[in-house]
């Protein structure tokens, strides 16, 4: 038996270190993450860090502590009486098998120990304490009893605790609306003072109640517990599998490699590195996944023990003092779960995925194809060819590992716009190792994104871009098309300076007057509105900027709010991001916005004088300074990206020029004097690329818009006066469609014009 008392004993003292000192702890503080740590030694850490300029955070979990500092940091009373306890029987030195009485000075063997009193007692002491009306309510129990189990002596009926303010006078009172215990002195005193409007009631009348609350308040950390641990297992299981694929993988490499001469040898090391090196990858990625899933882990477990403490032991105070913190810390760790990716951000099927070059050719009657893009390998079609005729398109597949994926012609489709709808008598074979023809008939004519599947799988998440026709930028003069009007009561634009394509070829533009996006469909019949005058969310007072996603998300900055707005194409509103300021992902007047693939959300930061990089709503980086000299910026407006996504294209409207930067920021080069330019170019405002690898720019002061290739050389512009009437004023934003036109917002013409 005595070991098994010295071990309890141990666990008490366990129980009542301080993780940081080392030691017994003196006025234990229990921090919001429920931590239990020294008051000098909390204190010492956020003077440390104060000088260092450091967050203070607790050093088992990591979470911040309280900015107010230690004052709101409540007393760990549990642990205090632990303390006590432990620190009586080691001076009496009764934690041993034998214990002494700690009543009389005879050192007489002990044979009860009282509960209430928390002392050891012989046997006349125990008659006389027996016999004492002021201790007759105590409860005592055979020492032997207790020598078992120490820790009983903290699970019994707690002490009356006594106001700091008021000595004598027990906490008995509970003010329900400060969350706060209360003596009566308080209700006569100091509480009512400022506070005539509280409720307050006994301890015992509401510890039932607040108990209830408190088991409501605890109930989803189970459900969050189990769901971050299932998260967990998914994790785990991925890591096996991934090592199981990459395994099964080496072996086949060096099946096949064993094979071969020695002359390959190196060949096939090279190669099993490469698999290494994929599973490196993945493992980084799933192990960053994975301790973030097991922290959040510790401190739902951390949390759930305490509260299991305070809810299922008869802790009256402790759960009135620790009501409010148990229930904010749960709604912490419900957000905390919410924004915890618990599904593996890569699987073992990414080990194995079939990846080809991405194809872009031309199709027309009257072009010669195969010269249209002699750089191009893997890329041909059926000489010149009109629309009747079948397009042919030849890839070479590969596998993770760069050799060739044979035999697959009944394992390979072809999809036009990720659906059948322009697909006709679609044949397929292979041509040599790895190397497939496909063809297909298009019913009409237009710019078709095709993507090949494989077992049902979209190889490698690449399209292949098909252009069945090219813009012939001579032939803009003539209008196709005035929208000038929208909604069913003929609404008129107003200053529609902002344009966007959707990811079904909408058409969205802004309306000065009533603050709202308009939405028109790919056929330019009016769709919806998003939007409003006002500044809470879903509330415009000044559109600057519009930018969408390939699933259908759109931004809208706000150069009044100084923010950027999310929204489903439909006007639901999903988040909102940015305020006023220099720093970081703050704004000076937000203005054009661009989209890249990997959903990087460029943004000209205007009056900064700068370009800002989100991703999903997070600040990422940012370059550029105010400036009049190559790679500074005077007043950025707009922005666009070209289709490998390695040129930023940026309208500086101040200084007149374009530049271009890679999308990290570095500066590639500059052109704004144009010698080829037949007029006076002066205010670049909207930009956009168009697929076949032209610029097109509206000039605000010189009310112009004029198409570029991307180095700069002048092919062909729109301005000056058409059929008697000044073709535009002050053009803002432009954009092509699917099919080829091209949509100019002329603003104070209040009106698109289709060419």
């Amino acid at each position: 038996m005595a070991s098994g008392i010295e071990t309890e004993w141990r666990q008490i003292e366990e129980e009542i270190t301080c993780s940081i000192c080392g030691d017994i702890f003196t006025d234990p503080k229990t921090i919001p993450c429920l931590h239990t740590f020294c008051k000098r030694c909390i204190e010492r850490s956020i003077e440390s860090n104060k000088k260092m300029a450091v967050i203070v955070c607790c050093p088992l979990c990591r979470t911040p502590l309280p900015q107010d500092g230690i004052a709101s940091i409540p007393t760990n009373f549990t642990i205090c009486r632990l303390v006590e306890i432990y620190g009586k029987r080691k001076e009496s030195g009764q934690i041993s098998v034998t214990m002494k009485c700690g009543k009389c000075e005879e050192d007489a063997p002990a044979i009860t120990w009282c509960l209430d009193c928390e002392e050891a007692l012989c046997q006349d002491c125990n008659e006389f304490h027996r016999k004492w009306k002021d201790f007759k309510s105590h409860k005592t129990v055979p020492v032997s009893e207790f020598l078992q189990n120490p820790k009983q002596a903290v699970a019994t009926p707690e002490k009356a605790e006594f106001c700091k303010s008021h000595t004598r006078q027990a906490l008995d009172l509970y003010c329900k609306t400060c969350s706060s215990l209360i003596c009566r002195d308080c209700t006569l005193k100091d509480h009512p003072r400022g506070h005539r409007d509280h409720d307050f009631d006994f301890v015992d009348e509401v510890v039932d109640e607040e108990r209830e609350k408190m088991k409501k308040v605890t109930a989803p950390l189970k459900q969050l517990l189990e769901r971050v641990r299932n998260g967990v297992k998914k994790i785990e299981h991925c890591e096996k599998q991934v090592d199981i694929e990459s395994e099964a993988n080496i072996e086949k490499i060096r099946a096949t490699y064993g094979e071969v001469y020695k002359l390959l040898k190196q060949q096939e090391e090279e190669t099993v590195g490469k698999v290494n090196t994929i599973k490196i990858s993945f493992k980084k990625t799933l192990a960053v996944q994975k301790e973030s899933a097991k922290f959040v882990e510790s401190q739902l477990v951390s949390c759930d023990e305490f509260c299991h403490k305070i809810v299922t032991v008869n802790r009256t105070r402790q759960l009135l003092t620790y009501n409010k913190w148990i229930e904010n810390r749960v709604d912490e760790l419900t957000k905390q779960v919410e924004h915890t990716s618990l599904d593996p951000e890569c699987k073992p099927s990414d080990m194995i995925v079939i990846c080809h070059h991405p194809v872009e050719f031309v199709n027309d009657s009257v072009c010669d194809v195969s010269s249209c893009l002699p750089h191009l390998p893997d890329c041909t079609v059926s000489g010149p060819v009109v629309i009747s005729d079948p397009v042919k398109v030849t890839v070479t597949l590969k596998d993770i590992f760069g050799s060739p994926v044979v035999n697959q012609s009944k394992d390979l489709e072809i999809r036009c716009n990720k659906e059948r709808e322009f697909l006709q008598n679609t044949h397929i074979e292979e041509e040599s190792r790895g190397r497939y023809h496909i063809w297909y008939n298009p019913k009409r004519k237009g710019d078709h994104l095709l993507s090949v599947y494989w077992r049902g799988l979209e190889v490698n998440h690449e399209e292949i871009k098909v252009l069945m026709n090219i813009c012939d930028y001579n032939k803009l003069k003539q209008e196709v098309k005035i929208i000038d009007k929208y909604g069913p009561t003929n609404k008129k634009l107003t200053h529609p300076y902002l344009l966007a394509k959707g990811p079904n070829n909408e058409l969205i533009v802004r309306d000065s007057s009533t603050k709202q996006l308009v939405v028109f469909d790919k056929h330019f019949q009016y769709s919806h509105v998003i939007g409003g005058a006002g500044s809470g969310n879903r509330k415009f007072q000044s559109i600057t900027g519009i930018a969408v996603d390939k699933k259908g998300y759109v931004y809208v900055a706000d150069c009044n709010l100084h923010c950027i707005q999310k929204f489903k194409l439909n006007g639901e509103f999903i988040s909102q991001f940015g305020s006023e300021g220099t720093a970081k992902s703050q704004f000076q007047s937000p203005y054009g916005l661009v989209l890249s693939q990997s959903e990087l959300l460029f943004v000209c930061d205007k009056d900064n004088s700068r370009i800002q990089v989100f991703q999903n709503g997070c600040f990422s980086y940012s370059f550029g300074q105010n400036g009049t000299e190559p790679g500074t910026f005077n007043k950025p407006n707009d922005l666009t990206l070209d289709d490998g996504e390695d040129q930023l294209f940026i309208t500086d409207f101040l200084s007149d020029r374009i530049q271009v930067f890679t999308p990290k920021g570095q500066f590639l080069k500059v052109f704004g004097n144009f010698t080829d330019v037949p007029f006076e170019l002066q205010g670049p405002l909207g930009i956009h690329y168009t697929p076949d690898g032209h610029l097109v720019i509206s000039y605000y002061r010189t009310d112009c818009v004029v198409v570029f290739e991307e180095d700069g050389k002048f092919t062909s512009a729109i301005e000056g006066t058409y059929q008697g009437k000044k073709r535009f004023q002050h053009p803002g934003g432009v954009v092509m469609m699917d099919n080829g036109q091209i949509v100019i917002a002329d603003q104070l013409g209040h009106r698109l014009v289709v060419f």
